[in-house]
């Protein structure tokens, strides 16, 4: 790839204390603060800024394979609304849930959000699985490794902290969404 192919898109909340540093570290990538109130914000604030091609939700405790924008290139085709699930070796293949969710822009233009715009943060993944259900191409040979702190492969932050304490607003929502799934 021509390094202009691939555009990372940092998207910060306002008050993070970190943000000069940062927007010194990352002198390479896009870098956009806004007044989030959730990584549902903060994610569907930085697909705003696509332009086409493939998008990517990475967290910092994710790793992605060696030549992982060529194995997604290969597996997509952007002309055609797709969402390819690989495996993060934390969650079962099967498991109905998209923790890294790789979706053509086409997709992203025709849900008109990246995650569903109600969720704060827990459950939006799911919900992804289900809306785009029809549109996933499987690549289980695929392994973008979730180093989460529930299997000791990071510690467990405030940023992990924050993120689960909204299960219950998750879960309200997509029970709302989807009545016939059953949900614990």
């Amino acid at each position: 790839y021509n390094k202009n192919e691939i555009v990372h898109i940092l998207s910060l909340d306002h008050d993070d204390f970190q943000v000069d540093a940062y927007k010194r570290n990352f002198t390479d990538s896009v870098v956009i603060v806004n007044h989030n109130k959730s990584v549902v914000d903060a994610t569907n604030n930085a697909a705003k800024l696509t332009e086409g091609g493939i998008l990517i939700y990475l967290s910092d405790d994710f790793d992605c394979p060696k030549n992982w924008d060529l194995l997604v290139k290969n597996r997509l085709d952007e002309t055609k609304f797709q969402l390819l699930k690989v495996d993060d070796l934390l969650q079962p293949f099967d498991a109905h849930v998209l923790t890294i969710p790789i979706m053509t822009y086409k997709l992203y233009k025709k849900l008109g959000y990246f995650f569903y715009p109600e969720y704060l943060s827990m459950w939006c993944d799911v919900d992804l699985f289900y809306t785009c259900r029809d549109f996933i191409v499987e690549a289980p040979e695929l392994v973008f490794k979730h180093n989460h702190h529930s299997i000791r492969a990071t510690e467990k932050d405030e940023t992990y902290r924050r993120s689960e304490s909204n299960w219950d607003q998750g879960l309200a929502v997509i029970r709302k969404r989807f009545p016939h799934l059953h949900l614990r």
